[in-house]
């Protein structure tokens, strides 16, 4: 399976008469994007802003965000199964808009935790997507519209938005092509080279809200899902999307999820990638245990693995399934690197590792879920919401969007952590 990602830098964003792009300015039919949005009868209407590096605005109630992709080569292949027919992603051309970001809020939702990026001030400084020019989007539901069925609709305005930027990038030059070329049934197996495989984990029905799940794998829920054999460029090009955006666990840090990546920029040098094992966390102990055998078996006798990389969702069952999963490949002879995030604002290792194995000796922190920072900072301008926004604090406080300072968690900031190994966030042992 070959993929050409061709990415096109965007040094700025503006409002114009047709969407397309020339020397690095892009500009944006904002009137035919809002008719776009508005074809889904859920949404009663929709605001668009494009906003900015050092702008005064606050973005709230961030449901996902996601970068600007659209599918060259084949009809119909955009985010199979949400907004394309359902068919394998992973394959052909596919064009990529850097330095721009669709931000999707949902201003009607009742959730008590939910996302929020400042484009300027101590947040954007943290956040890579404070960087961005930024598209927002913020539809309003439809009278009749059940909350959950709303919040689909907002996602997948989401991602028809990120299509019809990258469309609108057509004919302008490109400032990188990415080659992801991987045929893992003719791996090399008498190099001497390890062979390493990915243990992705792609969801927990913990965070399942009102009961339902959110559909991330070709259009469709995973809750009950089995360990499964996927390759890397279905990650990579849409068959996989976002659920929520707190938690790090975006669109965007999908499209470009570091350890998959990572594998593939030492593919041939110093490792053979063996591929991908993706799975859920369970809820049950027997699920846990029936989960984590079938995952390390995957490793060990199909994929041909000898070594494994193994990447959580945040939470702490999640933390778990992927210690069971850890410790049952390594019982099949296969080393294991786990990335973990504490589940703690106060770093000790006793109040963060939830499992003591010996046999998982290579323990990597990618974030800190729960550190808790003071934003001292006030917008002018609130986008998904308002001053009077609530915004989640885990002390029995109240505070709104408009306070000069906000006491927040960083996993409640897009961005900031990411999961897959992008996280800007370092730790030191002291």
């Amino acid at each position: 399976m070959r993929l050409e990602i061709e990415s096109i830098d965007i040094k700025d964003i503006q409002a114009g008469s047709k969407t397309y792009g020339k020397n690095g300015v892009f500009y944006i039919n904002l009137k035919e994007l809002e008719e776009l949005i508005l074809r889904d009868p859920r949404i009663k209407s929709v605001e668009i802003n494009l906003v900015y590096p050092g702008d005064k605005v606050r973005i709230l109630n961030i449901l996902d965000v996601i970068q600007p992709r659209c599918k060259i080569d084949k009809a119909d292949a955009d985010f199979p199964g949400f907004i394309g027919k359902i068919q394998t992603a992973g394959s052909g051309r596919t064009r990529s808009l850097r330095g721009v970001a669709v931000l999707v809020s949902n201003p009607c939702t009742n959730r008590k935790e939910n996302a929020l990026l400042d484009m300027a001030g101590p947040i954007a400084e943290m956040s890579p997507y404070g960087k961005m020019k930024n598209v927002s989007i913020a539809p309003t539901i439809a009278a009749g519209v059940e909350e959950r069925d709303f919040e689909n609709a907002v996602k997948i305005a989401g991602l028809k938005t990120a299509i019809y930027l990258a469309r609108g990038g057509e004919g302008n030059p490109v400032n990188e092509v990415e080659v992801y070329d991987l045929d893992i049934p003719n791996l090399d197996r008498k190099s001497n080279l390890p062979r390493v495989a990915c243990y992705y984990q792609l969801y927990s029905p913990q965070f399942d809200y009102l009961a339902i799940s959110d559909p991330c794998f070709y259009g469709t829920d995973v809750t009950h899902m089995m360990p499964t054999v996927i390759h890397p460029n279905e990650v990579l090009d849409g068959g996989v999307v976002g659920w929520l955006s707190i938690k790090a666990l975006d669109t965007y840090s999908i499209q470009n999820h570091g350890v998959i990546k990572e594998l593939y920029r030492h593919h041939g040098k110093d490792l053979i990638f063996a591929g991908v094992v993706c799975a859920v966390a369970n809820l049950e102990p027997v699920a846990r245990v029936r989960s984590a055998c079938m995952a390390a078996n995957l490793v060990k006798n199909v994929l041909g693995a000898d070594g494994v990389i193994l990447v959580k969702i945040t939470g702490g069952m999640p933390h778990i399934d992927l210690a069971f999963t850890g410790e049952e490949s390594e019982k099949l002879g296969v080393r294991t690197a786990i990335f973990t995030q504490p589940l703690t604002p106060f770093g000790t290792l006793a109040d963060t590792i939830l499992f003591n194995a010996e046999s998982l000796d290579l323990i990597i922190t990618s974030s800190a879920t729960f550190e808790r920072t003071k934003i001292p900072w006030k917008a002018e301008k609130f986008l998904g919401g308002n001053a009077e926004t609530r915004v989640f604090c885990p002390d029995p406080i109240n505070q709104y969007a408009g306070d000069p300072v906000i006491d927040i968690e960083e996993y409640l900031l897009p961005g900031v952590l990411d999961c897959t190994g992008n996280a800007r966030v370092i730790v030191k042992e002291y």
